[in-house]
């Protein structure tokens, strides 16, 4: 009987000291994921995140397949598409939670309706190879790229695999039209597979101009890449990154902690700092190089989020009949 009892107490014992294991899917870079699980769980010791990481495009496409198989498996989902948010949200499959940290967030960068909320900002924008292009050459609007002197030197990503780059083009398209993006394959504009490919082969000298996200910039300057960026003088291209809990989430308190953590000062200075990111928080102090969070948004184009989504498969189809 006494070793009945004594295996019954270790039991609950082990039950009232059990981690909570809160899923997260997310393409957060996996350098700034380590910090932020690192500091989340030191400040929330009984909840265990665990992570499944990948491409925006991959995550997305778990999330349709478990859809099919029953439900999705994640309790909050942090990705780089708002529009995929307003997706799920008109599909009733996110939960609304309106975080007291979010009071300290632009409302450019969150849900009126409070079902998801923007975490970091990346500009998709200008960037150079310092050796090869001095600052008095730079462009300050996109227009300016057509420019002879540009001939066969830029570099960009296809949206056709990067939702960063699929959000520069509905840009483009909006503000010039389709004959400006043909007049860019004109000049010779290099497409390729991925922002990372962009931002490596702008490094090596391979290209003059690259058409990428800031963030990737900075941090290859930061590790001594002759590398640079600019902000163009008007329609920087903004894309925040939300983050929003599953409906019907087991761990609704811990997914609600998690987005607190992440909005949080704390939280967006690991951004900051890990990832060279801007953040959403005025209060927090922007990277080094990029300008006043509220200047930059004055000099940025307000995205129609849920027209892109209507109007995301159109502009892959045209664009692959232009860059063919």
């Amino acid at each position: 009987m006494k070793k009945f009892l004594v295996a019954i107490s270790l039991v609950v014992f082990v039950v009232a000291f059990a981690k909570v294991q809160l899923v997260l899917y997310t393409s957060v870079p996996s350098s700034i994921l380590v910090e932020i699980e690192k500091a989340f769980e030191r400040a929330n010791p009984d909840i265990d995140l665990v992570v499944w990481r990948s491409g925006t495009s991959k995550v997305t496409a778990k999330i349709t397949a478990e859809l099919k198989a029953g439900g999705i498996k994640a309790d909050v989902l942090w990705t780089a598409d708002p529009s995929y948010y307003i997706y799920l949200k008109e599909r009733g499959l996110l939960e609304k939670y309106i975080s007291p940290e979010s009071r300290y967030i632009p409302d450019t960068f969150k849900d009126s309706q409070g079902y998801f909320v923007g975490t970091r900002i990346m500009a998709v924008t200008v960037a150079y190879n310092t050796d090869l292009l001095g600052k008095s050459d730079l462009p300050r609007t996109w227009k300016d790229l057509l420019a002879k002197r540009f001939k066969n030197s830029i570099i960009s990503a296809s949206p056709l695999y990067s939702g960063t780059s699929l959000v520069w083009l509905y840009a483009m398209v909006k503000l010039y039209g389709w004959d400006f993006l043909e007049k860019l394959a004109d000049n010779g504009l290099t497409i390729v597979s991925s922002n990372k490919t962009v931002s490596q082969e702008l490094a090596k000298g391979s290209y003059k101009i690259a058409i990428v996200l800031d963030y990737m910039i900075r941090n290859l300057k930061s590790k001594g890449s002759h590398v640079d960026l600019t902000y163009l003088d008007e329609n920087n291209v903004l894309i925040w990154s939300p983050i929003a809990i599953i409906k019907g989430t087991k761990h609704l308190e811990e997914a609600k902690k998690f987005v607190d953590f992440v909005i949080s000062k704390e939280g967006q200075k690991i951004l900051v700092e890990k990832g060279k990111l801007i953040p959403v928080r005025s209060d927090v102090e922007m990277p080094e190089g990029a300008p006043n969070l509220k200047d930059l948004i004055s000099r940025s184009l307000k995205i129609d989020w849920s027209d892109l989504k209507k109007q995301s498969d159109e502009l892959k189809d045209e664009f692959s009949d232009v860059f063919e």
